[in-house]
């Protein structure tokens, strides 16, 4: 004898055995899953770079030239009349000028460092010709040494501007450097091998040149 259970199976046999022909013809489809991330994030502050100003970041230096983002991507007024997205890092600040066809570029952090400490920057003096040294007659300083070498091979007028100020002494975290402001940055020299930052900017030992921790400097201000 049949139970009502045994019935009841056979009859919806069919419809299981043409479902089964169906999802084997067309496939099965899985859920949809969340749409991937292009975020990049940083547990040292806690902040994330995503879209075009990662792609600045990771193309032209990384945490070497800007350092770790310290603040979120977010909409600002730059020098009291461009308004786009920016984002601050340790050592920069990159602007999105994508709208006006510019791309990303830095922000003028030298000039506004040196406004913010009462040293507007002027025009310097004509300066006599040397080999060693490059003269930019468009702000009358010259670039020499360690610090024309790192201008050039590090992305030159784009990244960090013209040069502002000559070489200069500054307390920096209580140790004093020679440095140099230029329009977007301020290059340090850190000698390598003993003896001061003046023997590395003359050449008496080895020296290297770091970037200034300008756009914390300025954001803490």
């Amino acid at each position: 004898m049949i139970s009502n259970v045994q019935r009841k199976s056979k009859r919806w046999l069919p419809y299981l055995i043409a479902m089964i022909g169906i999802i084997a013809t067309i496939g099965w489809q899985a859920p949809a899953s969340a749409a991937p991330t292009d975020q990049r994030c940083f547990v040292e502050t806690g902040y994330c770079i995503s879209g075009r100003i990662r792609t600045y970041w990771e193309r032209n230096g990384g945490l070497a030239i800007f350092g770790y983002p310290i603040g979120p991507e977010q909409s600002a007024t730059v020098e009291g009349y461009w308004n786009g997205q920016v984002q601050w890092f340790e050592r920069d600040r990159l602007e999105d000028h994508s709208n006006e066809g510019k791309g990303v570029l830095a922000g003028r952090l030298g000039v506004r460092y040196l406004e913010l400490t009462g040293r507007a920057w002027h025009t310097g003096e004509p300066m006599p010709y040397n080999p060693e040294c490059t003269y930019v007659n468009i702000t009358g300083y010259n670039m020499c040494g360690l610090f024309r070498n790192y201008w050039r091979q590090h992305g030159g007028l784009a990244r960090f501007g013209y040069p502002i100020t000559d070489p200069i002494e500054e307390t920096i975290e209580g140790q004093i450097y020679w440095v140099q402001y230029y329009e977007r940055r301020r290059m340090e020299i850190h000698p390598t091998q003993g003896g001061t930052s003046y023997d590395a900017l003359i050449g008496n030992v080895p020296g290297t040149v770091m970037l200034g921790l300008l756009g914390r400097e300025i954001a803490e201000r």
